[in-house]
């Protein structure tokens, strides 16, 4: 006996509703994958960011002395207390590293990092081919020779006798091992980058980010740069801006360091000395552990400097 038509109406009627049912909890499902998966990457990105901020504040402690293609001494000079970093013969490290022109102007009128007020360093940070200046990730170059009996009889001289060069250069070549293989490679996380700003003599605005700009603020940047090509157009940069994730961080540099003396003193608790530029003549003379300087204070900002 067949169903009546009622019955087949109210079946079908059934069956449409838990098939609308169905797909608005896969739709509703996907949504909720979407939002978790934009999330996700948000946290990815705002992780990369905050450990850019470690690799500023070591550009930051570096450049006061070193990568001027020559020894500086401090933002603040050790010798004279004038505003640095300058070079064994008061040269301003823009000079020295060619950065600016060779009249004498780097050191008074804006320019580029580190001059006071200047443009920011601007420093994409991708994982290169091959770094400069790479070794070989060999453990043991020269492991001990311990196959019998006769071999561990062996005196010292002869089973520690780096016969093999540790460490190792990944390129023969030294021109190639001195310059390395720079292109980033393909796939290898999510872009990120970080951009120092000289707010002052020893303060200094950091911004990290990441996200594909490339630490490029503005469009006009992009041009100074001709870089033109590499986001296609204005529309496409300003698109990849509203992707990423930006921090700002406020921080001033300090020469004075602690010394070897952080100890267990006689009197049962820590002893810790500050100390500045060392003193030649003092009766005591610290033995510094570092001389990149370290920071007064860090400080996270939560609005946009006009000046980054």
């Amino acid at each position: 006996m067949s169903a009546s038509p009622a019955r087949r109406g109210a079946l079908l009627i059934v069956v449409a509703g838990l098939c609308a049912l169905l797909a608005a909890m896969s739709f509703a499902f996907l949504i909720r994958m979407r939002a978790d998966g934009e999330d996700g990457q948000r946290l990815a990105q705002d992780i990369q960011a905050r450990v850019m901020l470690s690799a500023a504040l070591m550009y930051v402690q570096e450049t006061s002395r070193l990568g001027w293609k020559g020894e500086t001494f401090g933002w603040v000079d050790v010798r004279d207390g004038m505003p640095g970093p300058r070079g064994f013969d008061g040269e301003w490290p823009p000079k020295l590293a060619g950065l600016m022109e060779d009249d004498g102007t780097a050191s008074t009128s804006p320019g580029v990092f580190p001059a006071i007020g200047g443009r920011a360093a601007r420093n994409p940070m991708y994982a290169m081919r091959r770094p400069p200046y790479a070794v070989k990730p060999t453990i043991a170059p020269n492991p001990v020779p311990v196959t019998d009996l006769a071999t561990a009889a062996l005196p010292w001289d002869k089973l520690i006798n780096y016969a093999v060069r540790d460490p190792q250069p990944a390129e023969s070549d030294w021109d190639d091992f001195r310059l390395g293989d720079t292109e980033p490679l393909p796939a290898s996380g999510i872009p990120s980058w970080f951009r120092v700003y000289r707010a002052g003599v020893t303060r200094f605005i950091i911004t990290c980010g990441a996200g594909a700009s490339q630490g490029y603020r503005d469009w006009a940047e992009v041009q100074a740069d001709g870089a033109e090509a590499a986001f296609g157009s204005e529309r496409e940069f300003n698109a990849i801006r509203g992707f990423e994730t930006r921090l700002w961080y406020e921080t001033q540099w300090t020469d004075v360091v602690t010394g070897n003396n952080f100890l267990y003193g006689h009197y049962g608790r820590f002893n810790q000395r500050a100390w500045g530029p060392v003193d030649v003549n003092a009766a005591e003379t610290p033995n510094m552990r570092q001389f990149a300087g370290t920071f007064t204070y860090i400080q996270r900002r939560f609005d946009e400097p006009d000046e980054w």
